[in-house]
């Protein structure tokens, strides 16, 4: 929940420990708090690969479960969630929009 309050304020984290309901907490948003991040995750592992193009740039952030033994699985073992950042090129003075994508798994606090 930690994510929860650095992405959106104490009024959200109060109303999803009272309802259980995420998106009435996310609705309880404070704009003014943090309004350069749109996705944070304070206890994630894994890995990001970024892709450029001419026209855009793409994060895909691989997240897994805090890895306290290796994984002898051929995929490398479990997966928390996988997500897509996507902007297209922004003009000087512009700011960049970002598109979230989530690809699987569950990202719950982070955005």
């Amino acid at each position: 929940m930690m994510n929860m309050l650095l992405r959106h304020g104490v009024r959200s984290c109060l109303e999803y420990v009272k309802s259980g309901d995420l998106e009435k907490a996310r609705a309880l948003s404070n704009p003014d708090l943090s309004p350069h991040l749109s996705f944070v995750d304070m206890a994630g592992h894994g890995y990001v690969v970024v892709r450029a193009t001419n026209d855009m740039l793409e994060a895909e952030f691989v997240c897994i479960p805090r890895p306290l033994e290796r994984s002898e699985r051929p995929d490398g073992g479990p997966l928390r969630y996988r997500t897509r950042h996507r902007t297209r090129w922004w003009r000087n003075g512009e700011r960049p929009k970002l598109e979230l994508e989530v690809v699987e798994g569950d990202p719950r606090f982070s955005f």
